[in-house]
């Protein structure tokens, strides 16, 4: 948060976003902007999957709202669970984005589930596969797997 407040405000500030955007040295800011990311992503999932998972296809970063996005869409059946990896494989648009996850504390012991969440980060190369029921703490972790994804897209 320090660095936000540095940027936001001017003070201490050196040096070109682009440069840190999207790495630890801005808290893994994203480099792209919204509208364009979740373009992106659309993008890739109107090719893979099935309509009816669009609606997960942005990147939601609000804790609440991004937690009923994926409930919403699971309850009521529009987007069956086997379509998750294929979900977060756009959302990385190939990126490996463990080193955000983690620094976001998504492999903290604290969520009783190892390092097993940061398959979502890495979603191409760590191959998800199935999705179980350890990793419902992964997924009621939606927003920050967002997050990470929307900030390891590359500046063009």
């Amino acid at each position: 948060m320090k660095f936000f407040k540095q940027f936001i405000s001017g003070k201490n500030f050196c040096g070109n976003f682009k440069d840190i955007c999207g790495k630890k040295e801005s808290e893994y800011a994203p480099c792209v902007h919204k509208t364009k990311a979740d373009q992106l992503f659309m993008q890739c999932c109107m090719q893979y999957i099935p309509n009816d998972c669009h609606i997960l296809c942005k990147y939601e970063v609000e804790e609440v709202e991004a937690r009923q996005l994926l409930l919403h869409s699971i309850k009521f059946g529009s987007c069956d669970l086997k379509y998750i990896s294929t979900v977060l494989y756009c959302a990385s648009q190939n990126q490996d984005n463990r080193e955000c996850c983690e620094y976001l504390s998504l492999a903290d012991e604290k969520l009783g589930v190892g390092k097993r969440c940061l398959r979502m980060c890495d979603p191409a190369g760590l191959r998800i596969g199935r999705i179980h029921r350890k990793d419902i703490t992964c997924l009621y972790n939606w927003n920050v797997i967002m997050y990470c994804h929307q900030s390891g897209i590359p500046i063009e």
